[in-house]
């Protein structure tokens, strides 16, 4: 079955110079040290592993991350953690999308101090741009929920949530490609 979303390749020639995406979301690569996951868009490119084993006589795969526009400003952050602290303890939702610079957009939302969720339709330029979705869990931990996986799968961005609000702000950065999650370092991301 051919499906036009995903291909399904075997490293066969010199891993130092994958060949061009394939115009699919997701290419998955078996190599000899792994499974690997490639995708792109425009501002933003990974291959990353998904599984690790040992495959006689294939090559390598260098996974890699790739960040095209400059990291966040540190000015940003802080405007985002001036914003969360306003809001006491309700959680919030930003949108980071660059044209440029970074722009940041705070979306008319409903919020909880469990829950956030943008009054914007989904297809709203700045969420469908949207490079960076971040949102607060205010003073609970900066850690992904169960309901965050479920509410941010099948999307091809950055996720960060910002907790420990206000005596340890925290920030916690995963890649989300699709219907896969991988934790990131911060400062891949945001310049600290």
């Amino acid at each position: 079955m051919n499906n036009p979303f995903c291909s399904h390749n075997i490293i066969a020639s010199d891993t130092s110079n994958l060949p061009p995406y394939s115009g699919k979301l997701q290419e998955y690569w078996m190599a000899g040290n792994g499974v690997f996951l490639r995708s792109h868009r425009p501002e933003l490119e990974i291959c990353q592993e998904i599984a690790h084993c040992t495959v006689g006589n294939l090559l390598h795969i260098q996974p890699y991350f790739r960040l095209v526009p400059p990291k966040v400003p540190a000015s940003t952050i802080s405007e985002i953690i001036r914003i969360c602290l306003e809001a006491g303890e309700r959680e919030v939702l930003f949108y980071l999308g660059y044209t440029n610079q970074w722009q940041l957009h705070v979306p008319a939302q409903t919020a909880s101090r469990t829950s956030v969720t943008a009054m914007e339709s989904s297809f709203n330029s700045t969420y469908e741009t949207a490079l960076i979705e971040i949102h607060s869990h205010a003073g609970a931990p900066a850690c992904f929920s169960t309901q965050d996986d479920i509410e941010e799968s099948g999307k091809f961005r950055i996720f960060a949530v910002i907790g420990s609000l206000p005596d340890r702000p925290a920030i916690s950065v995963r890649l989300g490609v699709y219907d896969r999650f991988f934790s990131i370092p911060t400062s891949w991301i945001f310049a600290v």
